[in-house]
């Protein structure tokens, strides 16, 4: 016979390690947890403002002074014209993203933003927060994708 066996090790035990590992390698833990790092699934608010035609300078300015105001764990700017912010996903994180999602239609409304949509989404992500409170690496997850698909759907609502 060609090839290793073992009669504890099955197909599904190796498939649900590698699972796992692949998971915990994103972040560097190797399966082990590193002093300074907490467990990759974080509950998390994520809000996602985007103007998919773009934003001006001066409207970028001024959602990203609303967004820093705001108290988010961080944020990133992506191109041509969208945001995402990230709160803890506690009843309060939630206050200060719907929060947060009103003053931008404000912002959007007052500056004649075209195509400008908010999505607001609560949920788990992959995510490691060092001992200095900011992200190893960009959050992963599904509501992400969520908040966007409900800025891209507010945003086309007002085309």
């Amino acid at each position: 016979m060609m090839g290793w066996y073992h009669p504890l090790i099955t197909l599904e035990s190796c498939h649900q390690y590698l699972w796992k590992t692949k998971h915990m390698a994103l972040f560097g833990l190797f399966g082990r947890k590193k002093q300074g790092y907490s467990s990759p699934w974080l509950q998390l608010t994520v809000v996602y403002a985007t103007s998919p035609s773009g934003l001006e300078p001066a409207h970028k300015f001024a959602v990203r002074g609303k967004i820093l105001t705001s108290g988010p764990i961080e944020f990133e700017y992506i191109e041509p014209g969208s945001y995402v912010a990230f709160f803890p996903g506690t009843a309060a994180g939630l206050a200060l993203g719907n929060q947060l999602a009103d003053d931008l239609r404000v912002i959007a409304h007052d500056k004649a933003v075209p195509n400008f949509g908010v999505g607001v989404q609560q949920g788990e992500c992959l995510a490691q927060v060092q001992g200095t409170g900011r992200f190893v690496a960009k959050p992963a997850g599904k509501i992400i994708s969520q908040a966007l698909a409900l800025a891209i759907e507010e945003a086309n609502a007002h085309a």
